[in-house]
Formats: structure tokens, sequence, C-alpha cells
């Protein structure tokens, strides 16, 4: 799908209300204090890549890599009422750009962005690191000499693409309807817990919700630490059971694979055995602490997910130590990579402590891999594309640095404890656009 708006403006129902005395702006909650925006403002995403942009983009690096650079479709979005992928029915593709084979005597380190499709700064960077290695250079032909790097920058092309009254909108969540009668389940069957009926999306007023119309999941529950989980192959009355029990369908619990993309990026995974599996996410607005309001730019986290045994098999499931040492060290690395005196780079906080088997880097996690999250602030109803590219920095300059780790083995070096001395998550800011 082309994509025909350079701007977008904030439909009726997404207008971000601007309720606040000059007084507010003489006492910002935060350095910098935005950019945010205001009331009725155009939305600049015109520096976003479409579906079909991001695909000529990729095909031109692959040409001009010389080699470097593999790129495959792994897979396929899907519009299906069940949501499993056929051959008569296939969404959009899913990409992944190869730097490197899954070679056991090679560190290997797997990328993924856009999980979420509001969530663009991610594709942006993953675009700006695949450009650089595909490149000719000391520095590159080091790195791949020793570590083989997979990057899937966009996972969820449906939301990527979303169109709203007319409007390019990208949204959050994936293009499905729970149909459990397609998949052998009772009709009254509950939808997972992470199912967005309405196709509902967050905002900025309007109670906080702007509904879109396009049921869907969030991707980003779908996974399961049993990776071979697949609701067809199980015992359809104990799914059903477990579906419709509160105690049981909700985020303590591995997700269903119930979407193409899930299953995807899951196999993706499988194949390369990665030591090292990134997701890059983008969250709200922070302060570091009450001392030091500067804006957090990213935050970072190495731990998503406690000890786990599958409800179905019995099988258990928890991080190895080795794994999370590792973990530790890829995201003290990054976090030490960004400090730049008291610069906005700098601000780096840890991401809330959670316990989530149902995303990707919970599952990967609890399957010997270890990981580094990398929230980084803002999303399309907030930001649109401003400080797009220092945010591209923020993501950039840290996986750059993970990769020297990796290819000198110099990351094993790195004291685990300045990952445990990074700030916890505090200070949020919950309406940047009031100052509240």
């Amino acid at each position: 799908m082309e994509k025909k708006f350079s701007k977008v403006i904030l439909p009726t129902a997404l207008a971000l209300t601007v309720s606040v005395s000059s007084a507010a702006y003489a006492n910002p909650q935060s350095t910098p204090n935005g950019p945010y925006i205001e009331d009725n403002q155009n939305i600049s995403l015109s520096s976003y890549m479409s579906n079909a942009e991001l695909a000529t983009k990729l095909q031109k690096l692959e040409a001009s890599s010389n080699g470097k650079m593999k790129l495959e479709v792994a897979g396929y979005s899907n519009l299906a009422p069940d949501g499993y992928q056929t051959e008569a029915d296939k969404g959009e593709p899913i990409y992944v750009a190869k730097f490197g084979d899954n070679d056991p005597n090679k560190k290997r380190i797997l990328i993924t962005a856009q999980i979420h499709g509001n969530e663009q700064i991610g594709a942006e960077a993953a675009i700006d690191i695949i450009q650089k290695l595909s490149s000719n250079g000391k520095e590159v032909e080091e790195i791949l000499e020793n570590v083989s790097i997979w990057i899937m920058p966009r996972i969820n092309p449906e939301g990527a693409d979303n169109q709203y009254e007319g409007k390019w909108y990208p949204t959050r969540y994936t293009h499905q309807t729970w149909l459990p009668e397609n998949i052998g389940l009772p009709a009254d069957t509950v939808a997972p817990w992470y199912y967005n009926s309405d196709g509902s999306e967050r905002a900025q007023n309007n109670e906080g919700r702007v509904v879109y119309g396009i049921p869907g999941y969030d991707q980003n529950r779908d996974y399961n630490p049993n990776l071979d989980f697949r609701v067809e192959n199980q015992d359809l009355s104990e799914v059903a059971s477990f579906l419709n029990s509160q105690s049981t369908n909700n985020s303590k619990y591995g997700g269903f694979y119930v979407t193409a993309e899930a299953r995807t990026v899951t196999s993706v995974f499988k194949e390369f055995q990665p030591d090292v599996y990134v997701d890059v996410h983008h969250r709200g607005f922070n302060t570091v602490s009450d001392e030091d309001n500067r804006s957090v730019p990213v935050q970072f986290a190495a731990v998503v997910a406690d000890p786990y045994t599958d409800p179905f098999t019995g099988e258990q499931y928890e991080v190895d130590e080795d794994v999370l040492t590792l973990a530790k060290q890829v995201n003290a690395l990054s976090a030490l990579t960004l400090q730049k005196g008291q610069s906005h780079f700098g601000a780096v906080q840890k991401y809330p402590d959670v316990n989530l088997p149902g995303t990707a880097l919970g599952a990967f996690a609890l399957n010997d891999t270890s990981i580094m999250l990398i929230e980084i602030k803002g999303q399309s109803q907030t930001l649109g594309q401003k400080q797009a590219g220092m945010l591209k920095e923020t993501v950039t300059q840290p996986l750059f640095a993970v990769f020297q780790g990796l290819a000198d083995g110099s990351i094993y070096e790195v004291d685990t404890q300045v990952y445990d001395d990074i700030p916890e998550a505090s200070n949020s800011i919950s309406d940047p656009t009031s100052r509240n």
C-alpha cells in the first residue's frame, strides 16, 4: 500500500487538548520539556516509511551490499479470520535482513522492531543499521567476521500501514478477528486477554481511547515459552477451559500463537538460535528522578520474565545464570555508550520490573537467549516524527557498541553492576501535552 499522506491531521477523537495556564510553561517538568504535539497540530509522519517504501529500501540495500546482506521474506501477516497463513490468503510480507548465517562458531544477534505499528522509529533505526552493515569499512568487516546479525525491521506491517478515516494512522495492534470455531474451538470460547475486539487505540483525550474499528491482537503478548505451542495441536477442550477462566487467561501465562506475525518471528528465532535478542519499542515520558529532571530518552531491560511452568505440559523454564549475566552486560554496555556528561542521551532508566512470559523477549529469554529491551520515548500520537534523529541514535549507537563487544569479546568484561545500578523507572509524565 502506498503512503499517500505526508502529514496527518489528528481526527477529532484524537485531538490533543491543551488546557493549562501560562504558569505551567514557566515550570517545565523535564529538560528538555518537549517537543510535544499541541492542540490540533499537524503531525508530520512524512519521514516514516510505508510498507511499500520499506520493501523498496531493503531491496536496494541488498543489491548494493556486495553480498553482505541476504534479504528474505520470513512469512506474512494475515487478514484471514482464523489468523493462520495460507497460500490463498497472505497479508503483507515480513522481512528479515541476514548478515551471516547461523554458524554456531559465531556470535549471533537477532533484532526486531515495530512489533507495535505505531512505534515507527525502531524500524527507521533498523534501516540505518542495515545500511551501515551493508557498507564497506574496517569496523563493519571486523564485526561481520565474528558476529552474525539478523534484523527484522517491521514485524507488524498491518498496524504500520493502518488507515483511519481515510488517513494513514499507524496503530499498535495487528489486524485479525477472533473466530474460535475456525480453529476447532466452541464458538463462545473467550478470546485471549490481549485481543482488541473493537479496534480501539490509546489517544490523548476522548477518555483516552479512539476506536478505528479493526479488531486485532497485541502481538507482543502472543508468544509462549513453549515455542512449539500451536492451538490446533492441543486438546481443544483444555484450551477452551483455559481461555474461559480469568484465573488463567491473563498476562501471567504465555500467549497462544494465534497471530501469523508471532509465529513468523518465532520461526526465525528457532532457525537462528541467537545468543542475544533485541526488541525495540516505544514508551511514554519520564524524568530521571526527583533530583534530575532530564527527559528520559530510553529505558533498558535485561529481565522481563520469572521462572515459568507450562500449564499444558508441565515443562519448566527459567533464565540460565550465564544467559542473564550476558543480558546484563549487553544492557550495561548500551547504557554506558549513551553516557555523555549531562547530555540528554545519558538520561537512561531501567524498565519497570515485569513478568511477561507471553512477550517475545520473555519467551526467548526462557529459551536460553540473552535479551535487551529498548524502550525509546514517544509514539506517533505524542511525538510524530519530532526528535526522530536523536531517538534513532539512541538505538543505533548502543547496538553498534554491542556488535563490537560481541565481535572482540570485550562485552564479557563489562561489570554487571553497571546494569544493576541503572536508575529504576520513575517520575512518569502522564500527560505531556498539559504538563500534568
